[in-house]
């Protein structure tokens, strides 16, 4: 059996149902964000519980970075992959504080072996004004804040994130997303994105795997695969000077002016694009 790559995840799945049959044969980047992205029914959610174990398919093969986590000799358990997985629902344990549901999170991984901590990811979150709350007290965006960070503090070697943002209000997503956004500096790890918006996937997604009916209808750099769709993309970009009014970005390689922009000679930003008709 060959070695698996030291820099993708790779995965071979095959879960037939009675109306309905998945059958992928992946690989995938092992930095930035992948959108999983169809209709609904497409296999997006049963690919992800696959991938965390929580369906064991006979057969399936997954490696990541370089470690089986599952072939014909080997399955490690779910509890047992270094990974974080964020539900649609936020699934905190109601009787815990928002402290204690974090250090539930942290507590699966060693201190010696931990690759994001407490302080890190409390500042990333802007969970410090939550910390003596509990999650009925918590608005939908802030529960799903938490559900991150505890994901987070189990520094995983890869993030499932299966439609965060499904079950929550307009307001909430927009709370929300900016600190998505900033999954592309934070981290080294791979994040596999569920969705089904189109919207969300051109904001924060690297990479883009289309899955249809059970199958991989396309998959690639996600502003060539939005493209196709016909939708905008967004681009990360940097900040490079401000002259006479104008803003320099950086842009893959590339110079773009545009009208003054607030933000610091060095920011990161993303910018979006529209495809014109």
């Amino acid at each position: 059996m060959n070695a698996p790559h030291p820099n993708r995840i790779e995965a071979r799945f095959r879960v037939a149902r009675e109306n309905f049959t998945l059958d992928v044969d992946l690989h995938l980047p092992d930095r930035g964000i992948t959108a999983l992205f169809g209709p609904s029914g497409c296999g997006k959610t049963t690919l992800l519980r696959a991938i965390a174990g929580l369906e064991r398919v006979p057969g399936g093969r997954l490696a990541v970075s370089g470690e089986r986590w599952q072939d014909a000799d080997t399955f490690i358990p779910p509890h047992r992959r270094a990974l974080g997985y964020v539900f649609q629902e936020t699934s905190l344990f109601p009787h815990l504080s928002v402290r204690r549901n974090l250090e539930y999170g942290m507590k699966r991984v060693p201190e010696n072996e931990r690759t994001l901590h407490w302080d890190e990811v409390i500042d990333w979150l802007g969970l410090a004004p939550l910390i003596r709350q509990q999650p009925h007290q918590l608005s939908g965006g802030q529960r799903q804040r938490v559900a991150i960070g505890r994901a987070l503090l189990s520094s995983p070697r890869l993030l499932l994130m299966d439609e965060p943002l499904a079950a929550l209000d307009a307001s909430a997503r927009a709370e929300i997303l900016p600190y998505l956004d900033q999954l592309h500096q934070r981290l080294a790890i791979p994040v596999l994105y569920v969705s089904h918006a189109v919207e969300e996937v051109a904001r924060l997604a690297d990479h883009l795997l289309c899955l249809e009916a059970g199958r991989v209808a396309w998959q690639g750099e996600a502003a060539d695969g939005l493209a196709r769709l016909g939708a905008a993309t967004e681009h990360s970009a940097h900040v490079v000077a401000h002259e006479d009014g104008w803003t320099v970005l950086e842009i893959e390689g590339q110079t773009l002016r545009l009208p003054c922009v607030d933000a610091k000679p060095g920011d990161a930003l993303r910018l979006r694009i529209e495809r014109s008709a």
